[in-house]
This record gives C-alpha cells, structure tokens and sequence, in this order.
C-alpha cells in the first residue's frame, strides 16, 4: 500500500509541475549598430593596420559588416600617414614604424563620423626565455616565458599561435609587484581535455608574442576578459570593454612594442 501511495503521489507532483509550464518569451532589446575601431601601430615594419567593422543585431550571425571607402590617418609629432585600403574593412601602411616614447594619434572618418585616440607606445621588453612544461598536474603542456621587467609602470600582453593559429585566450600582466624584477609566467589556456584542439603536442610549432601596451589599452583588455565594462568582472551582464576611442565607436587604438619567440614542443 505504502508503494502505491507513493507512486500516487509523484503522478500527481508531475502533472502539477506539468500543469505550470509556460513558454517564456524573453524580448531583447536591440541596441544601434555601432563602428568597431581595431587599430595597431607597433615599433617593427609593416606592423600598422586598423581594421574597422560594424557591429551586428543580437539575434544575426557574427559575419559582422565590414566598412569600406573610410578615411584613416596616423599622425606622430605633426606628420600624419594616410592608410590604404588593401581589401574591405582593412587599411594598412608599410611605411609608417612605430617608435617607442612617441604619441601617436588616430583619426578615422567615415560616413561624416569622426573617431579618434592617442597612445603613447612605451619602451619595450623582451622576452628572455620561452620553453614548454607540463602544467600543475602535468598532464598538459603550456608554454612558459621569462622575462626582465624595467623599473617604472608597464603592462603587457601576451599572444600564443600553434602551428600559426591563433589562440583565443587573453593573457595580460602587470608589474604591480614585480616591478624591475625577473618574472616568470605559464601561459595556461585553460586546456584540459586530451580532445581539445589547442592542446601542445610533440612537435608542435609555438610562437609566443610579447606586447607592451599603455594603461588605457590594457584596461581595454582586462575588461573584455573579465566581462564587464568597469574591468572589474562584477557586473551582472557583459558589458562592452572599455575604449580609448573617442566618438562613439568601440574598439581600441594601440600603439604597442612587440617582441617574439618560437620553440618546437619537446
């Protein structure tokens, strides 16, 4: 008996529970299109270029519009370069070599829009070392770098490619603590499945880049890592990371360092 009322009793909870679903139509609110600005100019040759795109609705894919027929310049002490535009979307000049110390200001017109930045590329460090190890637990490899950090306030990111692809993951350091000191850091990219397509295996090809970046671009980066928009990972929803674009546009303008290493994973 005791069997029987039980199962009574779960019939009739299910058909209550099932008596209460309601299909719940959530209403996103779309916000307007908005220019995004990527742009880069660092201290090696043919490393200035800036991408511009447009942002797309909520509910589109991500092929996001890429904005053609725009005016864009960079400027150092009064000399100002004019980007070509080599395919849609993407400007480009060969000639123009960033120097480490000099304020460089960004302006991009398009559409009878005006946007613009200033960065002020600081001095550049080197890596020093960079080799493969096992992580904590040793089941997965991930690159590990060194390098000497110079007296004074730096930021840095770094970029990790295996066999020339890119990984997603964003690594960035300060020296908050480590001012002027030797600083050794494993890249961990969060892997951690035998399947996982970014795993270091034997014989892997891995180049690491080291970028110096101001604070306004770090806080750039910090923030769209963290998910919020104060860069401090709080808020309730992601937020857009925060900008040193100046006109309404998103993005980031970079006037950074760059250095590199490869290994082969042993």
């Amino acid at each position: 008996m005791k069997y029987l009322i039980k199962n009574s009793f779960l019939v009739a909870l299910v058909v209550s529970f099932s008596a209460c679903e309601k299909v719940i139509d959530i209403k996103v609110q779309e916000s307007d299109k908005k220019y995004v600005v990527e742009g880069v100019i660092t201290n090696q040759p043919g490393g200035c270029h800036v991408y511009l795109s447009r942002t797309q609705p909520f509910n589109e894919d991500n092929n996001f519009e890429q904005i053609s027929g725009a005016v864009i310049t960079i400027s150092d002490n009064g000399q100002q370069m004019v980007l070509a535009e080599i395919r849609p979307g993407v400007y480009e000049s060969l000639a123009l070599t960033g120097v480490p110390g000099h304020n460089y200001h960004l302006s991009v017109t398009v559409n009878n829009l005006i946007f613009t930045a200033t960065c002020t590329m600081p001095p550049q460090v080197k890596l020093d070392t960079l080799y493969i190890a096992p992580g904590p637990f040793g089941q997965f490899q991930f690159a590990t770098i060194a390098y000497t950090d110079l007296v004074g306030i730096n930021k840095y990111r770094f970029v990790q490619y295996v066999n020339g692809n890119k990984d997603p993951e964003i690594f960035w350091e300060n020296d908050e603590f480590t001012d002027g000191q030797k600083v050794i850091i494993q890249l961990d990219t969060g892997v951690d499945k035998q399947d996982d397509p970014r795993n270091i295996n034997s014989g892997d090809q891995v180049t690491i880049e080291m970028l110096g970046i101001d604070q306004a671009v770090y806080k750039y980066w910090y923030s769209l890592q963290s998910g919020g928009g104060d860069g401090g990972g709080n808020s309730a929803a992601p937020a857009n990371p925060v900008t040193n674009i100046k006109g309404g546009a998103l993005g980031y303008f970079s006037a950074q360092t760059i250095d590199r290493r490869t290994v082969i994973a042993p």
